[in-house]
């Protein structure tokens, strides 16, 4: 009897998993969050590639500072993200839900469009904060290793440029993939968006 019983309930929670996995489907969770995690993980690269482009025209490339200066910029980006992705997503998924009452003469607050509702509000937020800080560790890594006294072969400054450049191609090409254009194509046009960004903050670094 008890094996039923757990048999019973898994099967339940499997059921009800799926069935929020198709609401949050149609209501288009995948592409408000993939759209979400490029934007911000864009923001967290060049917000990093300013800092130490910046930092390196003035001559003033301390690893203990990047770190400083870059995880606070993108903590505060994430927490910015988070917050307010969260309660714009909330506030245009609740105004659904109580148009979707009124047509069906009803309350939703205890259905399963209601929690795929709040799980989608959670997921997108989560998705948008967490973006930045993601594509900040990359580029900041090498002056993470600096830190931890490991000795690289290649100044910290020039490493993190390369990795930030490498990581907006990707960006770039995953964005040819979604938009079934050409990878490398889509992969060049936002390296050379990460290219003159560099060019502006290096000259605006000499002024």
């Amino acid at each position: 009897m008890p094996n039923s019983r757990v048999t019973a309930w898994v099967e339940t929670l499997a059921d009800r998993l799926r069935e929020l996995r198709l609401y949050m489907r149609a209501e288009g969770v995948d592409t408000i969050s993939r759209r979400y995690f490029v934007m911000n993980a864009f923001d967290g690269a060049m917000t990093i590639l300013s800092i130490v482009v910046g930092l390196h025209v003035a001559g003033d490339v301390d690893p203990r500072m990047v770190l400083s200066v870059g995880l606070a910029s993108c903590v505060a980006m994430g927490i910015s993200g988070v917050a307010g992705a969260f309660m714009t997503e909330r506030a245009e998924r609740l105004r659904r839900l109580k148009e979707l009452e009124d047509s069906m003469l009803t309350s939703l607050r205890n259905s399963v469009y209601n929690y795929a509702f709040q799980l989608a509000s959670v997921y997108v937020a989560l998705i948008d904060g967490l973006a930045p800080i993601f594509a900040a560790s990359i580029p900041l890594s090498p002056f993470i290793l600096a830190v931890l006294g490991v000795h690289l072969p290649v100044g910290e400054a020039y490493l993190s440029i390369a990795l930030n450049l490498a990581m907006l191609f990707s960006l770039g090409v995953f964005l040819g993939k979604v938009s079934k254009e050409s990878l490398v194509a889509s992969g060049f046009k936002m390296l050379a968006v990460g290219c003159i960004t560099l060019l502006l903050c290096a000259v605006t670094g000499l002024l």
